[in-house]
């Protein structure tokens, strides 16, 4: 559901993908590519949420804000199912674990991976290339070449996938019109 807030409409690429059951509200940009998935919200009432080309928000995902703390979101970036991400910023090339919560003004870098389950507190800041985990989240390694690699081909995965389920969405939208 693509839903306007207060006189702001969702701006969404007509190459993204928003499954029926996801929520995409207010203030809420996203690019070329990009995909919320189902039962994914992104809420964006209180502040503006950013969406990168070729990014996904994976199933049952929130991302949300707080006035004074847009949720700015890189290109290829990957964010695991059941995720939260509260007015935070993740930089380009990054993969955000499943079940993990970033919170308010919370930055991680270019090219990271925050774990499973990490819980990144507000205002921490991770330098680019970070392996992030934990409750607090920590860095406790740089990402090498290899794990960036597999971190790009997650993303690039997921944009294949949205075209796939977009045209399969379409399909079944347009069956539903015949009956």
């Amino acid at each position: 559901m693509i839903m306007n807030y207060k006189g702001f409409v969702p701006d969404v690429n007509n190459a993204a993908f928003v499954a029926d059951n996801a929520c995409v509200i207010g203030r809420v940009q996203m690019g070329q590519g990009s995909s919320a998935w189902f039962g994914a919200v992104l809420r964006g009432d209180d502040e503006k949420i950013i969406i990168g080309k070729n990014s996904n928000i994976q199933d049952n995902c929130t991302v949300h804000c707080t006035p004074g703390f847009p949720a700015v979101i890189g290109d290829d970036v990957s964010v695991g199912h059941n995720a939260v991400l509260h007015g935070c910023t993740v930089g380009s090339g990054s993969l955000i674990g499943m079940n993990a919560t970033v919170m308010n003004g919370a930055v991680i870098g270019k090219n990271c991976l925050v774990g499973a389950g990490a819980l990144v507190t507000e205002n921490k800041h991770f330098p680019d290339n970070s392996l992030i985990i934990g409750v607090p989240a920590k860095a406790v390694a740089a990402i090498d070449g290899a794990k960036a690699a597999k971190i790009a081909e997650n993303a690039a995965h997921y944009s294949e996938k949205a075209a796939e389920f977009a045209k399969i969405q379409k399909s079944a939208h347009d069956a539903s019109k015949e009956i």
